[in-house]
């Protein structure tokens, strides 16, 4: 699902002429333009300008429902947020419920709020009180100059930290016997794309089972069908580095129809326990 971003700005500023406001507005739209391309719903006052739209309650409504807001700065909007509404009389509303957040509700404020520079303004055009805020200067025309600001309104990393191997890998890897004692109390498994249905058969002495499925959707399903929540306590191995573990501790394995050692599933004894009662 697409956030959705409300952008609030000010049409003009002191001593702007007609060509310079214009500009001003051409840009924020390219800017909300690109903000689509990079995945993010954005809404600007200009799409709804041919609607028959009560301004003193949209853009307060539309602030309310976003994920975040996106102020583009400018003079004539960091004088408005300064209280002198002569200079943008339809910044007014939006302004006063933004300065009512930031004073009773920062953490809201400081979660929810985001500042973008575009051409036509200046680093000097963000209050003061908005520095506590992330900010990031955008040239529309520059698609890559909103890839760090793109990652922050998805909610998405640039930089993704690797993931601690499994320790049961770790052992399997190193060719370590205790593979099999952690094996039986911990649950593995190794996605696969196959169609959900299984083939099982009871288990005899389940204490020291290892049951295999051909697919993480084939878990997924059985679990369903038994109701048991076990998701968060999957681990990601390759089962072709823990079957020779398998057979080497004489662990019974049973299992699903048309599995294979590069696409397995291992099931705990204990949730095994839980399958037999």
């Amino acid at each position: 699902m697409h956030p959705q971003v409300f952008v609030v700005w000010a049409h003009t500023s002191p001593g702007w002429d007609v060509a310079r406001v214009q500009g001003w507005r051409d840009t924020v739209h390219r800017f909300a333009q690109l903000l689509h391309r990079l995945g993010v719903d954005a809404d600007l006052d200009l799409f709804h300008q041919h609607e028959p739209v009560d301004w003193s309650t949209f853009c307060l409504q539309r602030m309310e429902d976003a994920d975040r807001v996106v102020v583009a700065v400018s003079d004539g909007w960091k004088r408005a947020f300064r209280g002198d509404s002569r200079v943008s009389l339809g910044a007014e509303y939006e302004l006063k419920h933004l300065r009512g957040m930031l004073m009773r509700q920062p953490d809201v404020f400081q979660r929810k709020v985001v500042v973008v520079v575009l051409p036509g303004a200046g680093i000097e055009d963000i209050p003061l009180s908005l520095h506590c805020v992330p900010h990031f200067v955008v040239d529309p025309a520059v698609p890559a100059s909103a890839r760090e600001l793109g990652h922050l309104l998805r909610g998405q990393p640039m930089y993704v930290k690797p993931r601690a191997e499994p320790a049961i890998r770790r052992l399997a890897r190193a060719g370590d016997p205790g593979v099999a004692a952690e094996l039986l109390g911990t649950t593995v498994f190794l996605p696969d794309p196959g169609e959900p249905g299984l083939v099982t058969t009871a288990v005899e002495g389940y204490e020291k089972a290892v049951l295999v499925f051909t697919g993480l959707d084939r878990l997924t399903a059985y679990r369903r069908v038994k109701g048991l929540p076990w998701a968060d306590r999957w681990l990601e191995v390759e089962g072709a580095e823990l079957l020779p573990f398998v057979a080497s501790a004489e662990l019974a394995v049973v299992v699903d129809a048309g599995a294979a050692p590069e696409e397995t599933v291992f099931l705990s004894s204990v949730d095994i326990g839980v399958l037999v009662r």
